[in-house]
């Protein structure tokens, strides 16, 4: 349905107000001429408009739709031996990265399809789901899985042996850092498990919660490193400094998404921004080249590492509560959480996790 009227709010703001401007001005009939120019303007944007609105609104239930669609990870042990990529990020993001992405700056030359993606996390992940499947875990009590990494879920308590054993059964491993007490354990665990080239941060947060994720994950870095000190531990990185600037100009193109950082076998950091400048004169197919040629550093380091050749050493242990039930079936309880801040619990919804429908998985 969202996408029909999706695709009927197009044909009827573009094609309908075409078809109008041409019948009433550029081969007008010969009864046109008694309709005021300036009732015909009017008819002309009142069709346009209407069409407009419909594709605008229809956005919800193309949403809605796709992620009743969207298909589940009902165990992660599935994933042992596979090729994924790992999406980690704190909670609190979800809320923002399940909107839609922010326009491009411009008007006479902007296009609704430029922006690939119905949701800023399924624009982003999109542009490394080409590298290979991008998996992550579902936020607690979630109606329904958003759009972007396929998700699973997992509970409350033991769930660090899990995270650890996907961090090292990844390809890569993509962590949105921001502070808690979640994403600071599993950053210093990405550190002590696997390989610096397979770890690239994302930051997606202010210059304020970026520095206080780096002042905790220093500080929980040397706890661990005392406390478990019969492991293999690396230096601890410098993390590069990521101030908040202001827009350069009016075509810079402000998005979740500030900068990428990547590491060099000796845990040396890369800061690389991601500042999109928007061209004053583009077509719809623009601004995706503008982005595959800003990702190309990051997707490249990313397509230069050699696949995993074992297992992950720790073994992935499969939730009793992980597999949804038929839609048929009542949810007891919903999901409870694994990534991100403890802060990141609070408020969440207590109300029963609707299972979203299945769609059969690719082999």
């Amino acid at each position: 349905m969202g996408r029909t009227l999706r695709f009927l709010g197009f044909m009827v703001g573009a094609g309908g107000g075409s078809l109008l401007a041409n019948a009433f001005f550029s081969s007008p009939g010969p009864d046109v001429g008694r309709i005021h120019w300036s009732l015909r303007v009017l008819t002309i944007l009142a069709v346009a408009g209407a069409g407009w609105l419909l594709f605008a609104a229809s956005r919800g239930l193309v949403v809605r739709g796709s992620q009743h669609r969207a298909p589940v990870i009902t165990s992660f042990e599935q994933l042992r031996g596979e090729h994924y990529l790992l999406y980690l990020r704190p909670f609190a993001l979800d809320a923002g990265m399940s909107q839609a992405p922010a326009d491009a700056p411009g008007w006479w030359t902007r296009s609704p399809f430029e922006l690939p993606g119905l949701t800023t996390e399924e624009f982003l992940v999109g542009q490394f789901s080409r590298l290979g499947r991008v998996v992550a875990v579902g936020r607690p009590g979630e109606q329904l899985p958003l759009l972007g990494a396929e998700r699973g879920y997992l509970p409350l308590h033991d769930w660090k042996p899990t995270v650890s054993g996907l961090l090292q059964g990844a390809h890569t491993v993509l962590m949105s850092v921001a502070p808690g007490q979640g994403t600071v354990w599993e950053f210093t665990e990405a550190l002590r498990t696997i390989g610096p080239e397979r770890l690239v941060l994302l930051v997606c947060c202010g210059s304020r919660d970026y520095d206080a994720f780096r002042t905790d994950a220093t500080e929980s870095y040397a706890t661990r490193k005392s406390e478990e000190g019969d492991r293999t531990w690396a230096p601890m990185p410098a993390l590069p400094d990521c101030p908040e600037l202001p827009p350069a100009s009016k075509r810079e193109w402000v998005t979740p998404l500030r900068a990428f950082i990547t590491f060099d076998q000796e845990w040396r950091p890369t800061l690389l921004r991601f500042v999109v400048t928007v061209p004053r004169w583009r077509h719809a197919w623009t601004l995706r080249r503008l982005l595959r040629r800003l990702m190309a550093p990051v997707l490249d380091h990313i397509s230069a590492l050699p696949r995993r050749q074992a297992v992950c050493t720790v073994p992935l242990q499969r939730p009793t509560d992980s597999q949804p039930p038929p839609p048929s079936a009542p949810v007891s309880a919903p999901h409870e959480p694994l990534l991100g801040s403890v802060l990141n619990h609070r408020g969440v919804s207590s109300r029963k996790r609707r299972t979203p429908g299945r769609r059969r998985r690719r082999t």
